[in-house]
């Protein structure tokens, strides 16, 4: 049962051509990015904000630079809330461009396909046109994927930050 899953996934590669695999790498490094940022963002980052408000604790209330400190501990724990979203954006930008490339690359091969037979064999030119079709269906089907689930990370980030600083505000 499997290897029919195989199969049919080893020739949808092939169909696809080398730019298919460059944009599953592409889509396997985002896809690994996004997961990492929404176990730090749902999990680890109560241990962080727990270490914080420890830190916190030890600030004196008649430490003249508590505001300076709010906003150092603020503005550390958004950056690593944020850690990795740029690059995320970057990935999600650069699959739609990749697909493209698969639509050149198999424009390419249609017209040396016609270059060599000297006629428009629609046989041999309908591997060129599913090798142009499929890249730019993968890049957009990751990007489109992938900006969902960024956007609902931002908003989630964006949200922590705005209570963190909420919380800070009370404790100091």
């Amino acid at each position: 049962m499997i290897e029919l899953y195989l199969d049919d996934l080893l020739g949808f590669f092939e169909k696809g051509g080398l730019v298919l695999y460059l944009v599953f790498a592409i889509a396997l490094f985002l896809w690994t990015f996004l997961v990492e940022r929404y176990i730090y963002v749902h999990y680890t980052y109560r241990k962080d904000k727990k270490i914080l408000f420890e830190e916190i604790k030890q600030i004196s209330q008649s430490n003249k630079f508590k505001d300076e400190i709010k906003r150092y501990l603020l503005e550390r724990s958004s950056l690593k809330l944020g850690s990795g979203l740029e690059f995320i954006k970057t990935l999600i930008i650069v699959c739609p461009l990749v697909g493209l490339l698969g639509t050149v690359t198999g424009m390419i091969e249609v017209f040396d396909v016609m270059a060599i037979t000297g006629t428009s064999n629609v046989k041999s030119m309908a591997n060129g046109v599913s090798m142009a079709t499929i890249p730019t269906m993968a890049g957009m089907v990751v990007a489109l994927s992938g900006i969902l689930f960024e956007k609902r990370l931002e908003l989630t980030i964006k949200q922590k930050k705005q209570t963190l600083e909420f919380e800070i505000s009370k404790a100091i």
